[in-house]
């Protein structure tokens, strides 16, 4: 499979970045420490500014694989509001999952979709994946809105899907292929 690695991407009023050490209090304080934004992630809110640091620090360490997706999400001012990103979850199939999380003080505005609109974009323009998958827990359909608002369809239902702090997530499966967004 051909890859491109993490290059910014610039939007109407975002910038995409690859993480630095220098964002973490930035992540801390505007959505990695919050419990209702962490809700359906597989890891806690972050207690301190070392947990961002350290999160932060494996992402830099990944960025060296050009098969590695993971952008801040930047408003243009600088100030990082949430991290989107793109694991390949199969180099044979051509085949990867979104996932996306941002500070709640900008939920509703359409921070989201514009990132994750551009990151899909990226993904089709720069390599050659062929399918990207989103899902979502039932219990937060407006994650689910976001992948309609990109083109993604949805394909189906699916218990347990993953585990949180709150227990087993059922989920809604979204996805969308290189021919749908051509």
């Amino acid at each position: 499979m051909k890859h491109a690695g993490t290059q910014a991407i610039k939007t109407t009023r975002l910038t995409l970045r690859k993480l630095e050490l220098t964002d973490a209090e930035m992540m801390f304080r505007n959505w990695a420490s919050d419990d209702e934004v962490t809700r359906f992630l597989r890891w806690d809110a972050h207690k301190t500014i070392d947990d961002s640091k350290n999160m932060i620090q494996m992402w830099v360490n990944n960025y060296q694989s050009d098969s590695t997706y993971y952008w801040g999400m930047y408003l243009k001012d600088g100030e990082m509001i949430g991290s989107i990103g793109i694991i390949i979850t199969s180099e044979h199939d051509f085949k990867a999952e979104l996932g996306y999380k941002i500070g709640s003080r900008w939920w509703g505005q359409g921070y989201t979709s514009e990132a994750a609109r551009a990151v899909i974009d990226y993904m089709f323009k720069n390599t050659d994946i062929e399918r990207i998958d989103a899902y979502n827990s039932v219990e937060n359909p407006a994650s689910g809105k976001v992948m309609e608002k990109v083109g993604m369809r949805y394909e189906g239902f699916s218990r347990h899907n993953y585990k949180t702090r709150d227990g087993f997530q059922d989920c809604t499966l979204f996805g969308i292929i290189r021919d749908e967004w051509e």
